[in-house]
């Protein structure tokens, strides 16, 4: 809060105080169990994810040789997740989440092109906005098709405003944060001048696609694609930070690094140095628990609440703006932001969509079907108000 001034305490609380005020302000926070949380794309940490991050929360991957077990852990999720996007023998790093990885994948691709332009579809992220300026980068947003994918046709005259030696990336999406659309990754990467990489942001639709019967491609079995974006601390069920980066090979890698002189490895590969590395423990130990059977069964859980909150609401006269391509469900409603305030003051939180109007849930395994059985009955006695 701006102008508030707390002295830190010339002597420690005891510990019964310090727990009864942790517990005031746990309270104070919402919690994904009360499953009244149907805007968000994290979810709560599985338990093994959750135990497993407690006994390594002192590894620090940014010195990796003092860290050896969990620096092959590393190693072990980053193949098993490339194997999962398409690629036998990928590259890569957990990072804090996939801000990280987008940013660092714009720094790559601009070291290696020596461009500065960046087409990318509307629907990206606002990461990839940050690492734009962050990186000093020129944006070339492409507009969207009646599906609200990358439009193709717009993508191949927006190339045309720039020589191909200036161009540094493409970046492409794959489960868009506000509708949850995965763009055509093949019809882009073959539309593209030769060389320029061009990377997947499936931060949230990497750990859903997968287990899903999707046809469209959309990771590195399209030869065009050079990184990808994916969270298991999203659909992965691990714990808060987690996002990887992958990659075709390490060579990149090398165009960004420093020296470290005075860690345990001569160089750094990442933007950040101290790197809180228990969540890559319990990214392992919840894919190693779950595999894809067990994922299989939670995103078909998620994708049947999709499908019953989405019948709800055409029930109610708001139907949805395209039909569910993941557990995303986006609601056409005429003033979003107001009925969104409106749910808030009454306990439930959704997100809003503003270009097309609407409101957006986020169906993740902590919403169960009494959560939204309840929810319609509290939305249908709110819009009769």
């Amino acid at each position: 809060m701006v102008g508030l001034v707390v002295e830190m305490r010339e002597k420690g609380m005891g510990l019964p105080e310090l727990v009864e005020e942790l517990l005031k302000y746990h309270r104070m926070d919402e919690h994904f169990s009360k499953g009244r949380i149907l805007g968000s794309m994290c979810t709560e940490p599985h338990p093994v994810a959750r135990a497993a991050h407690m006994l390594f929360i002192e590894a620090n991957l940014g010195n990796p040789r003092l860290y050896r077990g969990t620096a092959s852990m590393e190693k072990e999720v980053i193949g098993d997740l490339g194997r999962l996007m398409g690629l036998d023998e990928p590259a890569g790093y957990i990072l804090s989440g996939g801000t990280e990885a987008n940013i660092t994948a714009l720094y790559l691709a601009k070291k290696k092109t020596g461009g500065r332009y960046v087409v990318y579809p509307k629907s990206a992220h606002f990461s990839i906005q940050k690492a734009i300026k962050l990186l000093d980068l020129k944006p070339l947003p492409v507009e969207l098709t009646e599906e609200y994918v990358m439009d193709v046709d717009h993508l191949r005259k927006r190339l045309e405003e720039v020589s191909p030696g200036r161009l540094a990336a493409a970046v492409a999406v794959a489960g868009s944060t506000e509708l949850g659309t995965v763009d055509p990754v093949d019809e882009i990467s073959s539309a593209l001048p030769p060389g320029v990489p061009l990377h997947v942001d499936a931060a949230f639709g990497g750990f859903v696609l997968p287990f899903l019967p999707f046809r469209g491609k959309y990771n590195f079995e399209v030869d065009g694609v050079t990184s990808m974006t994916v969270d298991p601390h999203k659909m992965g069920l691990s714990t808060i930070p987690s996002g990887a980066l992958l990659l075709r090979g390490f060579e990149d890698f090398k165009r960004i690094a420093v020296s470290s002189p005075y860690l345990t490895e001569p160089f750094a590969y990442t933007l950040a140095g101290t790197r809180a590395s228990a969540a890559v423990a319990a990214t392992w130990a919840v894919m190693n628990h779950l595999g894809r059977e067990g994922y299989g069964r939670v995103v078909e859980e998620c994708m049947e609440n999709t499908r019953f909150l989405d019948r709800g609401m055409t029930e109610l006269g708001f139907p949805h703006i395209i039909e569910p391509v993941i557990n995303v469900l986006a609601s056409g409603i005429a003033d979003p932001e107001g009925l969104q305030r409106r749910l808030e003051d009454a306990g439930w939180y959704v997100s809003k969509v503003c270009k097309p109007p609407a409101l957006r849930f986020v169906l993740m395994p902590h919403v169960k079907r009494r959560h939204l059985e309840e929810f319609l009955k509290d939305f249908e006695a709110l819009i009769q108000t």
